[in-house]
């Protein structure tokens, strides 16, 4: 009966164990999958059916630059949402980091292919991107994106 006891303590401590070294192994804070998170969900609000959502997502004074070298603020983005002048139909991200510094803003680095609308236009572009989020009383806001072509 003692070996069965120690033997069930041993299995709870490997797998305890176990699940200790794949958080360690792979390094990714809660912060950082939040951050990796509202910037998958802020990509699929980018039309003109979910603006006011998108909104939440936005800081008041973020930039947004286009790998075309146009720039938007946050008023800008919504009104070219709204208007139809570009929309996003979906983002395939790969390579996602986040560095966080001391939990007042994070920045994220990927590469994607970002399937859009522009002016009328279904267009595929394999962008590099950079996100700077801010933590705000309210939680992460998007501050600041610039993309370049792949």
């Amino acid at each position: 009966m003692a070996l069965i006891n120690y033997l069930a303590t041993m299995k709870s401590t490997i797998f305890f164990l176990l699940l200790l070294i794949s958080t360690t192994v792979s390094g990714q804070s809660k912060t950082e999958a939040v951050i990796k998170k509202l910037s998958a969900e802020k990509y699929t609000l980018m039309n003109p059916t979910t603006l006011d959502k998108l909104k939440t997502y936005l800081d008041d004074r973020m930039v947004f630059i286009h790998s075309n070298g146009m720039t938007e603020t946050k008023t800008e983005m919504i009104q070219h949402l709204k208007e139809g002048k570009w929309a996003l139909r979906s983002v395939d991200s790969r390579e996602v980091s986040v560095r966080v510094y001391k939990n007042n803003f994070a920045i994220l680095i990927g590469k994607g292919m970002f399937h859009a609308m522009s002016e009328g236009k279904d267009i595929d572009v394999d962008l590099y991107y950079t996100e700077v989020w801010t933590h705000v009383k309210e939680g992460w806001l998007l501050a600041s994106r610039h993309a370049s072509k792949n």
